[in-house]
């Protein structure tokens, strides 16, 4: 018999020990998931320290999170939309050139820096369109000494780009990007370098540090002159105020002057244009004077209270000291003074060109047209003087911004009206001359900075540079003597005209050198 098996207790299960399955996060499985999430954070850490991504091409970058992309470039970064067919008609010279010099029997090469703040902000006193002249004569510059022989065809000259931004954290970067590649890119002088402010001095005493001659192109300030290793190809702003003296002791030889001038700290432009003013013109003859600072809000105003009390002067001329963008605030309540039945004379300098580069330009015209204004200035070049006074031009210089010239044929809708192509392409030129004058004593391939820094400062006389904008022969101060001095007038329909072309002493030196 098979013995009886008793039936299980069904509290018993509830007697033994409890053991349940362990959850997901206990046990290996756990521990391979806190290690997984103690990855992840660490991975994001290390991303979250890493620094932000700020190149924008080779040798530029934004230098402060909002900032714009500054720094050196051949051509294959513009630095605006604006820029970038001459900056790719650049970029195409330079390969050529660099190509070329790889090739057995090869030309060598030598870089030029065109250096500027090539995209203006509010408040700058450039305008986009000057800017992009300016580097259009650049271009034709370095075409013409590649292609046209100019002072020889060796070495041939490879034109880089730099923008220098808007405050100093950009300007050290991009000054620090030419430093780094002087060798590497056989840099030998920088041409270009922006107006006559603080910054530019600053940026031009430390490219001379580096070793790399400066070549400004519309530095006028008498007070950058003497810079060891500095040359100008514009006239300074002694000789601008002198032949603006000279046109009005014959246009205006009784007249009485209102002295007009900007006191703004920073920019040498105006101090030194309104000092030499006044040492060039009849003292008895300037009867009022007027202060403001460009650097404040107010300056609109100010020239509106002002206004009202010019006309108890009488004055037949303003002579006006300051930026071509600060000129439309005064001509506008200029035009609705209660004197308006005698016609008034503005005289000012060469920045009063971009006066016609900026917006709301209509609203200059209009103010010349109702209150019977007549505008004048002293240019640094303009293509109506070349007619006026041939003499005084090198045609082969001129030509290059003839109808066939290379200058028309790349930028066939580019006006000359402003003259920052031809001192953009006087700019360069004349680094070109001192680099292929030291040809003569040292193979191309071993041209220094210092080398051409010597060379600048012989190119007078014989071997002055015939420039479009007129005879470069430099002083030892690095300023051009006696240079051709157009005087432009912009009407009331807005057309630009060469009225005369002077200079210091009253009348342009004439022929090339040694002629």
């Amino acid at each position: 018999m098979t013995p009886s098996r008793s039936a299980p207790d069904p509290l018993s299960a509830f007697d033994a020990p409890y053991d349940p399955v362990p959850p997901w996060w206990r046990g290996w499985r756990g521990t391979v998931a806190v290690l997984l999430v103690l990855a992840l954070a660490a991975a994001g850490a290390v991303w979250l320290a890493l620094p932000e991504d700020t190149s924008c091409a080779e040798g530029v970058a934004r230098v402060s999170p909002e900032g714009e992309c500054v720094g050196l470039t051949d051509g294959s970064h513009a630095f605006s939309p604006d820029l970038e067919h001459v900056f790719g008609l650049i970029r195409k010279e330079n390969e050529r050139v660099v190509e070329q010099a790889g090739k057995p029997g090869g030309a060598p090469y030598v870089s030029v820096v065109y250096l500027m703040r090539m995209v203006p902000g509010p408040g700058d006193t450039n305008t986009l369109a000057s800017v992009r002249h300016e580097l259009q004569g650049a271009h034709t510059a370095q075409h013409q000494a590649n292609h046209a022989g100019v002072r020889g065809d060796s070495p041939q000259i490879r034109l880089l780009l730099a923008h220098t931004g808007a405050g100093k954290q950009e300007r050290d970067f991009t000054l620090e990007r030419i430093r780094e590649r002087r060798k590497q890119d056989r840099i030998v002088a920088v041409a270009g370098l922006g107006t006559s402010t603080d910054a530019t001095e600053t940026t031009v005493r430390r490219l001379i540090r580096t070793g790399l001659p400066a070549v400004g192109a519309v530095i006028t300030s008498n007070s950058l002159e003497g810079i060891n290793g500095l040359v100008r190809v514009a006239p300074s702003n002694a000789d601008e105020a002198a032949a603006a003296a000279h046109y009005l002791k014959e246009s205006h030889p009784r007249a009485k002057v209102l002295l007009v001038r900007d006191r703004r700290k920073d920019d040498h432009y105006s101090k030194t244009l309104a000092e030499s003013f006044e040492k060039n013109f009849p003292a008895d003859r300037i009867v009022q004077r007027m202060e403001f600072d460009s650097s404040r809000s107010s300056v609109s105003t100010y020239f509106t209270i002002q206004t009202a009390n010019l006309c108890q002067a009488k004055p037949d001329v303003v002579f006006f000291a300051g930026r071509g963008v600060d000129l439309p605030r005064m001509l506008s309540p200029l035009s609705g003074r209660h004197c308006k039945d005698r016609e008034l004379t503005v005289v000012s300098g060469d920045d009063a060109s971009q006066t016609a580069q900026a917006e709301g330009f209509d609203k200059v015209t209009d103010a010349l047209q109702r209150g019977r204004i007549r505008l004048v200035y002293t240019g640094l070049a303009h293509q109506d003087a070349w007619k006026k006074e041939p003499d005084a031009f090198d045609p082969v210089a001129v030509g290059v911004f003839g109808k066939d010239g290379r200058f028309r044929k790349a930028f066939p809708r580019e006006g000359l009206d402003d003259g920052q192509a031809i001192m953009g392409h006087d700019a360069v030129v004349t680094a070109v001359a001192a680099i292929r004058e030291a040809t003569r004593g040292v193979p191309a391939q071993k041209i220094t900075g210092s080398d051409v820094m010597q060379l600048l400062s012989a190119l007078q006389g014989e071997t002055a540079v015939a420039g479009a904008s007129g005879l470069i022969s430099l002083a030892p101060n690095g300023s051009p003597v006696d240079k051709a001095i157009p005087v432009i007038e912009i009407d009331g329909r807005g057309r630009v005209s060469t009225v005369a072309v002077s200079s210091r002493t009253g009348e342009p030196p004439r022929g090339t050198p040694g002629g």
